[in-house]
């Protein structure tokens, strides 16, 4: 089953704080390019990729005008997903108020929370969640959010339900060898 049919009931102000909900929303989209391509682009040098499934946090200023806050893409693969092709826009950031901004800083900021959303809604669709960071920075941040270091750095993962050693480490080989992702 699909994230959306088994977590139908599932409610994305839930993930985010009481003080971020007034401006923020993070939402999945169909196709990014329509929300993400100029973030994505200059963030990468590319187009975002077309498999699903696209994350965006969008930002809702004091006058109504909403602004692409952020983006991650959660890449089936098989029984795990892959997370890759995070950024935030700095532009929108920039654009909230001191009191928005301050609060989106002290709850672990837009990243964070679009993790957080992703390991809520997509928990029943596979074993595990696999990241490729080598940033400290964000690795700071994927780490708060519920990643684990692995021993094939850069990689990085979310145990979310319990699995067998032996099938921890099947996933984690099968992730490794598929390279940068």
């Amino acid at each position: 089953m699909s994230g959306s049919a088994t977590n139908a009931a599932f409610d994305p102000r839930e993930i985010l704080p009481r003080e971020l909900r007034d401006f923020l929303t993070i939402t999945e989209i169909d196709h990014a390019d329509f929300i993400v391509d100029a973030l994505f682009r200059a963030k990468f040098g590319e187009g975002p990729p077309e498999e699903a499934h696209h994350l965006a946090c969008l930002y809702r200023a004091p006058d109504g005008a909403s602004f692409l806050a952020g983006y991650s893409h959660m890449r089936p693969f098989g029984d795990v997903y892959l997370s890759g092709g995070s950024c935030t826009s700095g532009d929108t950031i920039r654009r909230m108020q001191p009191h928005e901004r301050a609060a989106v800083e002290a709850s672990g900021g837009v990243w964070f929370w679009l993790l957080k959303y992703a390991f809520r809604k997509y928990a029943d669709d596979c074993d595990a969640f696999f990241g490729h960071c080598g940033n400290p920075r964000a690795l700071q941040v994927a780490l708060a959010a519920g990643f684990s270091k692995t021993e094939h750095e850069p990689v990085i993962v979310n145990w979310h339900k319990p699995l067998h050693e032996s099938i921890r480490r099947a996933l984690l080989a099968k992730v490794v060898a598929l390279g940068e992702f």
